[in-house]
């Protein structure tokens, strides 16, 4: 028997309804029931073929599943929706929707990794961020004039740096941390007044100058160290009463008298 047209119309309803439901239970702490009431509006939303609510069940589940513990199927979650929206954006790619959701959840993946990387959970961590890298320079490819995956690209390549560093592998930390200057650059290059993206210059050299001081490479490690001071003392001469900045200056002057 053919589907009547009041089918999708009634399922779209339940799956709106049952969404509803997943904000109010989740505001209200009861997590458990909120990711039922989640399953009931994504099955509905399938079923009515309703592609913008299945869009933001994924983005919620993903929030939920990571605010319960539950850091694996969190991942998981993530890395499908990343997935998903890249293959829809392929279609359509001024779709805002898509757009917003792949920004998300590539910063939620990001995010998402560095939880792990304190938990001591290191391939876990590892694999957030290569699949965020991943995915973000798929999207250079084809935008290499959109800043947040130039940005994201950088960041994550910093943090893997340090997480393999912080595993013994300096060679792949010190390749990773060099990518992430590229990248900074490159957006330097149009912004060189930026101070997200000099105060993030300046952290990846120091990272840098700290894995050439541990391999005994004083003259690069001092290198590295007096570029990063460079930076944080221009930023802070901008902005005298950034406390975080004099401390970095400090801790930058420290690791140059140690070396």
């Amino acid at each position: 028997m053919p589907e009547t047209p009041e089918k999708p119309k009634k399922l779209r309803e339940e799956a709106v309804k049952s969404f509803n439901e997943t904000l109010d239970l989740m505001q209200k702490g009861k997590s458990e029931e909120a990711l039922e009431s989640l399953r009931k509006a994504e099955k509905a939303a399938h079923e009515a073929k309703e592609g913008a609510i299945l869009f933001h069940t994924l983005k919620v589940r993903g929030q939920l599943l990571q605010s319960m513990g539950r850091l694996e199927e969190a991942m998981d979650t993530y890395t499908f929706s990343l997935t998903t929206s890249l293959k829809l954006l392929s279609d359509d790619p001024e779709n805002k929707l898509y757009i917003d959701t792949l920004h998300m959840n590539l910063n939620n993946l990001g995010n998402l990794g560095n939880i792990f990387q304190r938990a001591g959970d290191f391939p876990s961590s590892q694999q957030c961020y290569e699949t965020g890298i991943e995915i973000s320079q798929k999207q250079l490819d084809f935008h290499p004039e959109k800043e947040f995956y130039r940005m994201y690209a950088g960041n994550t390549q910093n943090n893997l740096g340090e997480l393999l560093f912080t595993m013994g592998q300096a060679d792949e930390a010190k390749e990773k941390y060099e990518y992430a200057l590229k990248n900074y650059a490159l957006l330097l290059k149009n912004s060189p007044e930026n101070p997200e993206y000099l105060s993030d210059t300046a952290m990846t050299l120091n990272n840098l100058g700290t894995l050439f001081s541990e391999k005994g490479q004083k003259a690069e490690a001092k290198e590295n160290f007096e570029k990063a001071l460079e930076i944080l003392k221009t930023l802070s001469k901008k902005d005298p009463g950034n406390k975080k900045l004099k401390e970095e200056i400090s801790l930058t002057r420290k690791r140059l008298e140690a070396i």
